[in-house]
């Protein structure tokens, strides 16, 4: 089988090409999760706003809410084209999360007053789900949103909020009903990060990037900042990612990483030849392009499901089980082939890849995000292949 894309979508990537080739810099490509360059940052800030000036944020959205009404393929093809050039393209709790979140189950006015505004990249969202003991299993949050009038009360902690610092609301989940089902008592708000009460102290991750705890003490929300019904913050989590177009582009990042070692190995030389001319690196270059392609047709599968209004198989967690397991593998496989100066950060002149392989390998572990892959194992095998609990 061939998995190729009409001539209309290779003109779409076409133009995208154009458009990063016009608008990014090399010197500006970087992974906005992990670096805080505060000029980096601007350049990130501006070039979303690009982006957005092209209707690309909401590239999918129903045109009535500030989108273009372009098919869910467009929207991959134009991700891959991002990740390949790691185009810092920020705001993704935003153009996601709140935005598939506002589609699924907000009010007409609310989808009306934020969704243009996601689109062009005017407020910056943070996410807040994590807790300190609530993570991979979030239906087990415990902070709290209480009616006080019409405006409610929320209180409680949000750990790992990555960009919390930068951004201006939180797509905050908290829980309304106490006594209910766990995962029936969730809601959704829009949190104003300004608020009284809302503070933060840093977290900084190995990769580094910055997250944050975020503190929430009887910060007072409005009642038209409650997104959608209450209690139904668990659908909406479940079903904003394909709503807000939503779809991953992993296999690009793997295949850009992959694209850089593969120069290195024909450029450099050891033992008197290119490494590339080594059977022991050839195989295991061969073991990242396997894991790349791997990763690639899977985000295919999703697209088509996603499509044709097909049910994932596995319950949709296969794709994320490969990903995170080949998260740090693959870094370990580039630091093999690299060898010790792979260990070493940019800024020395021996550093394998300007730095990247030391760089990647601290990022690879960062591999928790949306739940780990021994939960998503588990959801898998019981809901996936009706295994027991």
């Amino acid at each position: 089988m061939e998995f190729a894309f009409s001539p209309e979508e290779e003109l779409w990537r076409q133009e995208v090409r154009d458009f990063l080739d016009a608008e990014l810099p090399p010197d500006k490509e970087f992974n906005h999760e992990f670096v805080e360059d505060d000029e980096l940052w601007e350049f990130a800030r501006e070039f979303t706003r690009r982006v957005g000036r092209k209707g690309w944020i909401g590239l999918t959205w129903p045109t009535e809410y500030g989108g273009l009404g372009r098919p869910l393929t467009e929207r991959l093809i134009m991700a891959e084209e991002f990740a390949l050039r790691d185009a810092p393209f920020v705001n993704m709790i935003g153009y996601g999360l709140a935005a598939g979140t506002l589609l699924v189950g907000g009010t007409e006015e609310q989808k009306r007053r934020f969704l243009p505004e996601i689109a062009r990249f005017e407020e910056f969202w943070a996410e807040g789900l994590t807790e300190p003991g609530s993570g991979s299993d979030l239906a087990s949050l415990t902070t709290r949103a209480v009616r006080d009038g019409d405006d409610w009360l929320i209180s409680g902690q949000k750990t790992y909020t990555t960009w919390g610092h930068r951004a201006d609301v939180m797509y905050l989940a908290a829980r309304t009903d106490p006594d209910g089902p766990r995962h029936r008592g969730i809601s959704i708000f829009r949190l104003d990060l300004t608020l009284p009460g809302v503070s933060f102290s840093r977290l900084d991750n190995l990769g580094g990037g910055r997250q944050n705890h975020t503190y929430l003490d009887n910060v007072r929300v409005p009642g038209d900042m409650l997104i959608g019904e209450v209690g139904k913050g668990w659908s909406y989590i479940m079903n904003a990612f394909y709503a807000a177009g939503g779809v991953s582009a992993r296999h690009a990042e793997l295949q850009r990483m992959l694209g850089a070692v593969l120069d290195h190995c024909k450029t450099t030389v050891r033992g008197g030849r290119p490494l590339v001319d080594d059977p022991g690196v050839r195989s295991r270059l061969a073991e990242l392009a396997l894991m790349a392609e791997t990763e690639r047709l899977l985000a295919y599968e999703s697209l088509g499901d996603a499509l044709n209004g097909r049910t994932p198989a596995f319950a949709g967690a296969l794709g994320h089980v490969v990903h995170k397991e080949h998260q740090p593998l693959f870094a370990q496989l580039i630091g093999q082939i690299v060898g010790p100066l792979g260990q070493l950060r940019a800024g020395s002149r021996w550093a394998a890849l300007g730095g990247d392989a030391e760089a990647w390998y601290r990022a690879s572990y960062a591999n928790h995000a949306g739940g780990t892959s021994q939960v998503k194992r588990m959801v898998l095998a019981t809901r996936g292949l009706g295994l027991p609990r």
